[in-house]
């Protein structure tokens, strides 16, 4: 269909209009770039549940989703890819480092919500408002 496919069309009109006013293009995407976690190039932290007084582990093949399921802390999800936004989670705390496609640049920059189905934490903690 096109010689460069589809994703890379769609990262090429973004660069393009990179200068642009923020809200001036709008895409959506059909399927993540990389949904699976290399365990080699991922580190582990620490999640910190406000509201719930817990503290969990996210292991380097985790995702954030996956350890709020096992603690039973109920999260909407629907895609798993940081796709559709469902699963969005208020962030007190903690640099995120965001892989959803889901957040504007200036939403990704207050670094106050993120995917928890794909983005994971820059540092050691990331403290939720769960």
């Amino acid at each position: 269909m096109y010689a460069c496919g589809p994703e890379r069309l769609l990262q090429a009109l973004a660069e393009a209009g990179a200068h642009w006013p923020e809200d001036s293009l709008h895409t959506e995407h059909f399927h993540a770039q990389a949904t699976q976690l290399d365990p080699s190039r991922e580190h582990g932290f620490e999640l910190v549940l406000k509201d719930s007084g817990l503290t969990l582990p996210v292991a380097p093949d985790q995702t954030v989703l996956s350890v709020l399921r096992a603690a039973n802390i109920d999260v909407q999800s629907d895609c798993g890819e940081g796709l559709c936004g469902s699963c969005e989670v208020r962030v007190l705390g903690g640099q995120i480092d965001h892989r959803d496609v889901v957040l504007t640049r200036s939403e990704r920059d207050a670094q106050n919500r993120m995917m928890v189905c794909c983005s994971r934490a820059c540092g050691d903690r990331l403290v939720l408002e769960l």
